[in-house]
């Protein structure tokens, strides 16, 4: 029998622990919220000597600019995001008794962590709390961190059954983390012929009702400047308040999108004041191969962003578009069409900031098949399928010879999680690592049970074969076979992948929008998207993976928000929180650069996962600004937005 849980009440069925929940009376004093940017730094939610700034940091990086330089400022406020992920936060725990033993099913993004968590909490051993990721329909972030786990563990332990806890809507909505909200002023310093010298940054962030990783969210919003242009000076200064509404966490590319939105605002209105092209603007300051992320003090290898923005002009058709909006606008009184290039880097890994590394276990069967043990957190993109493919090609054996599941404390190596983009670049080295120490174990084994020297053994088409004597060879099947008979070992294979380089990954995106000037409506109506991210693993999966980044990114552009009124009610269902539907949305066309290689990704893959969604808002958003003339920094330009800056404008 399970346990039900009802407004957070738990009991052996839905009807005691709804009547349990009847008699809980609560007793409350009503105190004074700040739900606004205005309201936190005024201190209305404060005691008396609280400091209304819960956190702030300065960073300089380089000198200021010799040469002249024109100043353009923009401000800019972006609101705040539910992660709309299609399966709410869900976990079951079992607990058994004679074994003192704990195991959590959890769709999360760090067993292991959750591990930590859990064992710690309860005081258990690391080896009796088992935790598995079990499929996900979603996460972007809302799934980093351990909300149900520990509630369900400790009742499971206390009532000795297992546990299903199971988030609605509304609780995930408001009782787990969202995106918290920005507001910053940016001036960007250029030089006459347009190029990028440096940013001067103004940043406030709402924490929301919790500080939570806050902090270390707006200082890695400091690092994005330095992911796609050649900044070589900047002043960055950042003040985080707290308010009485959801808390601020985790979202999808940990603040890269938010920092490329505002950094690309003020990219495009330098550009009208300037009278300069955005394009020809971008493609005088990106970096370039051999460049260095001066940030990271590392180079960005084979960064190919200059050929992603050329390509993304020629096959989008960028001036032919100009020249027929300037037709249509000027001979429509109501609509109103524009275009708008954005673009975005993003990283590969946790380093140089922590040091990252995987591992991975393969084991050969007596019919050729693969066992592997890795610790993936697949998220519904298809990272398993991914991982069989890297295997399966190292191994030149076919995707469902692998057998691969997810992760696993239990049965799969430690991992610190699916984080910072690192799954394909960082485990997958692992797993091609791996891969080839298998084939270096199964060629050993030829040459011991032979007598033959192991060099003279190479594998082709997935079988063992002898260079001076042909007759002699091995299927992997039988290699796997004759090993345990007559060496008395299974073919098997353990590596450790620790990689020293964090590549540049990067998007462009390019949009034609038309805005209804009587409603505020937005249609969008063409969108390219053109990355580098490396070899692509499976190019299918990844094209479907960045068209579904741009229409999260077109939804934070133009709709989503989750508003607080002055009761401090937020938005806590999605028949408010209006989305990006498969019906708003044009073809996406996707193109991937793929001769932008990485020196340690398999087989030269970079990441794909958070990147397909940075520069995709910043694209829609230049968009409407072009087609309406207009200088909007708030963010998502809904109608309200929109026809409130067309009054202004009048």
């Amino acid at each position: 029998m399970s346990t039900i849980f009802s407004e957070r009440m738990a009991a052996c069925d839905l009807e005691t622990a709804r009547k349990a929940a009847s008699l809980v009376k609560i007793e409350y004093e009503e105190l004074p919220a700040a739900l606004t940017f205005e309201e936190a730094l005024a201190g209305k939610n404060l005691a008396e000597g609280e400091n209304p700034i819960l956190d702030e940091a300065t960073f300089d990086f380089g000198t200021l600019p010799r040469e002249p330089y024109s100043v353009v400022e923009t401000s800019s406020e972006l609101s705040r995001l539910h992660h709309a992920t299609m399966e709410t936060h869900a976990c079951v725990a079992d607990y058994d008794l004679y074994a003192d033993f704990l195991t959590i099913y959890s769709p999360n993004q760090a067993v292991h962590g959750i591990r930590t968590v859990v064992a710690d909490f309860l005081e258990m051993p690391y080896s009796h709390v088992r935790v598995v990721k079990s499929t996900m329909g979603g996460s972007f972030g809302a799934k980093q961190e351990w909300f149900l786990e520990p509630v369900a563990a400790l009742a499971a332990r206390q009532l000795r059954r297992p546990v299903k806890l199971v988030y609605r809507r509304e609780d995930a909505m408001l009782s787990t983390v969202i995106r918290g909200a920005f507001r910053g002023t940016l001036q960007g310093l250029y030089s006459p012929e347009g190029r990028i010298l440096g940013f001067n940054v103004e940043l406030l962030a709402d924490a929301g009702a919790y500080f939570g990783n806050t902090g270390d969210y707006v200082r890695a919003f400091y690092g994005k400047f330095f992911r796609l242009y050649k900044v070589e000076y900047m002043h960055y200064h950042v003040r985080v308040v707290g308010t009485n509404t959801p808390a601020s966490g985790a979202f999808r590319s940990w603040s890269a999108a938010e920092a490329v939105t505002m950094i690309e605002h003020n990219v495009n209105q330098a550009a009208v004041r300037l009278g300069l092209d955005p394009i020809d603007m971008r493609l005088r300051s990106v970096l370039r191969p051999g460049d260095m992320d001066l940030k990271l003090n590392l180079p960005v290898e084979e960064y190919r962003a200059a050929e992603a923005i050329a390509r993304g002009r020629e096959r989008f058709r960028w001036d032919e578009k100009i020249a027929a909006d300037r037709a249509f606008n000027d001979s429509n009184r109501r609509y109103r069409r524009g275009v708008g290039i954005g673009c975005g880097g993003h990283g590969n890994t946790y380093l140089p900031r922590h040091q990252d590394f995987a591992a991975a276990e393969l084991r050969l069967n007596e019919d050729g098949s693969v066992q592997a043990h890795i610790s993936l957190h697949d998220h519904g993109c298809g990272t398993v399928q991914a991982f069989r493919m890297i295997l399966a090609e190292a191994l030149e054996v076919r995707p469902e010879d692998i057998l691969l599941g997810e992760a696993d404390t239990a049965h799969t190596p430690f991992d610190y999680g699916c984080f910072a983009s690192r799954t394909t670049f960082v485990v997958g080295g692992a797993a091609y690592g791996c891969a080839q120490k298998l084939r270096e174990v199964m060629t050993a084994n030829a040459a011991e049970i032979t007598g033959i020297p192991p060099e003279d053994f190479y594998i082709e088409h997935a079988v063992i074969r002898c260079r001076s004597n042909p007759d002699v060879s091995f299927t992997y099947g039988q290699i796997a076979l004759q090993s345990t008979l007559k060496l008395r070992r299974e073919v098997f294979a353990q590596y450790q992948h620790h990689n020293t380089t964090n590549p540049g990954v990067m998007g462009v995106g390019l949009a034609h929008v038309e805005v209804d000037t009587f409603t505020g409506m937005t249609r969008i109506l063409d969108y390219l998207a053109v990355h580098d991210i490396g070899q692509a693993i499976n190019p299918a999966l990844c094209v479907a993976q960045i068209q579904g980044g741009v229409q999260m990114g077109c939804g934070a552009a133009l709709h989503e928000k989750m508003t607080v009124d002055k009761k401090g009610r937020t938005t806590a269902s999605l028949s408010k929180y209006h989305l990006c539907l498969c019906p708003d949305m044009p073809d996406i066309e996707v193109e991937l650069i793929q001769d932008g290689r990485s020196k340690e990704g398999p087989y030269g893959a970079k990441s794909i996962g958070e990147v397909c969604y940075v520069p995709c808002a910043a694209a829609v958003c230049a968009a409407v600004n072009n087609a309406l003339g207009s200088n909007i920094g708030m963010v998502p330009m809904d109608p309200p937005v929109i026809l409130k800056a067309l009054e202004r404008g009048k």
